[in-house]
């Protein structure tokens, strides 16, 4: 299969979220490397970026500490992506979640 088809693990969780009208508060991947075996922390591709974004610019986000990848820091998705596309089309402003869902 194609990696680009394929879903992320989180997936499932927002979806559930959304279809519970749950809020979505934080996130993080963790993979585990085929070679050596060590579980290493991922930041949220763009993908699942834009995903999140319909919860708002505060959800936080695992992303990997620069000296050990095997452990995590935690970032809002503001600061993750300063220079989110969508808030072109909200007078600079994150669009809300009324924005995202319509």
């Amino acid at each position: 299969m194609h990696g680009s088809v394929t879903l992320c693990q989180e997936t499932g969780a927002y979806c559930q979220a959304y279809t519970l009208d749950r809020r979505v508060t934080a996130s993080v991947c963790v993979f585990r490397d085929p070679e050596d075996g060590r579980y290493v922390i991922l930041p949220p591709c763009g993908i699942c970026q834009e995903r999140l974004a319909l919860w708002g610019p505060e959800v936080e986000v695992g992303v990997p500490d620069p000296e050990d990848p095997t452990r995590w820091l935690a970032r809002t998705l503001a600061q993750v992506n300063p220079y989110y596309w969508a808030r072109h089309f909200a007078d600079g402003a994150w669009p809300s979640h009324r924005t995202h869902s319509s």
